[in-house]
């Protein structure tokens, strides 16, 4: 069975989620550096050039990391793993910052989701057998060298 059917639809709709958020982003830094404008907005300084060159980066890697849990790549399950505990943590600061359990506990309700959905173990099986799917597929990837083809001689 292919890895694309047995994609939980959670991972498909955090896959899209980072795409979408990638092309919001890049639209975003193409405004900041000035190549794209939408309206009548003007910017003034000299780190917005740097803003939106970092926005843009930051665009990028949604957009990879999209591609990655769209694909069922586990860096990407681990990434986003990552990045909820961020989120956690950015989730603290808000509460000690406003001083609102309410806002507090906002800020942490979708990291604290997404941590525990990505932490799920039918999610993690679902990643490692698209993985050992994607080895098996292709033999040159195992390093096995009996089933490998050699390299053509002249």
């Amino acid at each position: 069975m292919d890895s694309v059917n047995k994609r939980p639809f959670g991972v498909l709709v955090l896959g899209a989620l980072a795409v979408a958020i990638a092309i919001v982003r890049g639209l975003l830094g193409l405004q900041l550096l000035g190549v794209a404008v939408f309206g009548d907005i003007q910017f003034e300084g000299g780190g917005v050039f740097w803003t939106g060159l970092l926005t843009l980066i930051v665009a990028i890697i949604y957009l990879a990391v999209g591609w990655a849990l769209w694909s069922m790549r586990p860096w990407a399950l681990i990434f986003t793993m990552i990045m909820a505990v961020f989120g956690l943590v950015d989730a603290m600061f808000v509460l000690i910052a406003t001083g609102s359990i309410a806002y507090g506990l906002a800020a942490a309700a979708l990291p604290a989701f997404l941590l525990w959905y990505t932490s799920r173990e039918d999610i993690r099986d679902a990643f490692a057998d698209a993985e050992s799917d994607r080895y098996s597929s292709n033999p040159q990837a195992t390093g096995d060298s009996d089933t490998a083809t050699p390299p053509p001689t002249s």
